[in-house]
């Protein structure tokens, strides 16, 4: 969006992503911490080389790159246990909508929803890399004066990851599924909001 429409590129939101969030917060409570991203999204290896990201993010691996060490070593994910500790995949319905097109825009406007109450959100969200340019030249044209924009490259969003290993659709089926176990429906009333400070740059 910078390259091809630099007009807009005070209004693109500098938010962390979840990925730095979450090393943030992992290496607080435990700095010797070597923190691994596993996602779908092979751009992650990039967001993990920018200066203000690099002593957070130590590797970044794909979920195809880890099926294939899993292979190489003779290893049965399922078999694997969980962390009865692990608190820190208790994320929000929200948070858990981040995956799929739609969801950080959706996310993003339900927490504006709760901190003031009847204030008007409208947004967009482009799906795939041509509807992210034509919402943008839309956007140009002065048509989408006041809306929030959500682009997501990869059609269908991050379940559609060049490093995804699972059909698309039951990638969207499986983040549905997950939204609905979430203990908590907004990001707002997450008990890591209060962390928030403590990570923010």
């Amino acid at each position: 969006a910078k390259k091809l429409f630099p007009q807009f590129k005070d209004y693109i939101s500098m938010a962390l992503t979840p990925m730095v969030i979450t090393a943030r917060m992992v290496k607080k409570d435990h700095p010797d911490a070597r923190i691994c991203f596993i996602g779908p999204c092979a751009a992650k290896k990039l967001e993990a080389n920018r200066r203000s990201v690099r002593s957070d993010v130590d590797f970044v691996l794909t979920f195809e790159e880890l099926q294939g060490i899993f292979d190489a070593k003779d290893i049965d994910f399922g078999e694997l246990e969980g962390d009865p500790n692990d608190d820190m995949s208790e994320g929000t319905a929200m948070g858990r909508g981040f995956a799929v097109v739609g969801g950080v825009a959706a996310a993003v406007a339900e927490a504006i929803s709760h901190m003031e109450p009847g204030r008007e959100v409208k947004y967009e969200y482009g799906d795939g890399l041509k509807e992210c340019k034509k919402m943008l030249m839309m956007a140009k044209a002065g048509k989408r004066d006041g809306y929030l924009l959500e682009g997501m490259a990869c059609p269908g969003g991050c379940v559609a990851g060049a490093g995804t290993i699972t059909p698309v659709r039951e990638s969207a089926l499986n983040v549905e599924r997950f939204t609905k176990e979430a203990p908590e429906v907004s990001s707002t009333t997450s008990p890591f909001v209060a962390r928030l400070k403590d990570v923010e740059e």
